[in-house]
């Protein structure tokens, strides 16, 4: 699991190469089109989304079931308990991943990426995100 809160974790991804371009170079649009959603007027490395929740990059291995570090708990069942605002299915040069959008409160929620790789062998996860995807 990665935890995009700044520019800068974006970058980190970027240079450690962690992940394909396509998904980088979309994260990077993701963040920077949160920033823009805020109405930040600063310099983009001075933007954080402490306040406003942040980009969780699931990876696999992560136990989707259990993500009580970012407020989804084992006992109401992790992401696939969640009641997602919407889920986004996301495709570009051959790979495919979803964007789940979570609301905890009026002013946080939590946007978590997963990569489809990172799922092929969880049939139920699989099931769970195609019959929530908008």
């Amino acid at each position: 699991m990665r935890t995009i809160k700044t520019l800068a974790d974006v970058r980190c991804l970027q240079e450690a190469k962690v992940f394909s371009p396509s998904f980088l170079s979309y994260l990077e649009e993701e963040f920077l089109g949160l920033k823009e959603a805020f109405d930040f007027d600063g310099l983009d490395e001075a933007f954080t989304l402490d306040t406003y929740g942040y980009m969780v990059v699931l990876e696999k291995g992560d136990n989707l079931r259990d993500l009580s570090v970012v407020g989804l708990n084992r006992e109401d069942g992790g992401l696939l308990g969640s009641l997602p605002e919407f889920v986004e299915k996301v495709e570009r040069n051959g790979e495919c991943w979803y964007k789940v959008v979570v609301i905890y409160t009026n002013e946080y929620g939590m946007a978590f990426y997963v990569p489809a790789e990172a799922i092929s062998d969880d049939n139920e996860i699989q099931n769970w995100l195609e019959e929530h995807v908008e």
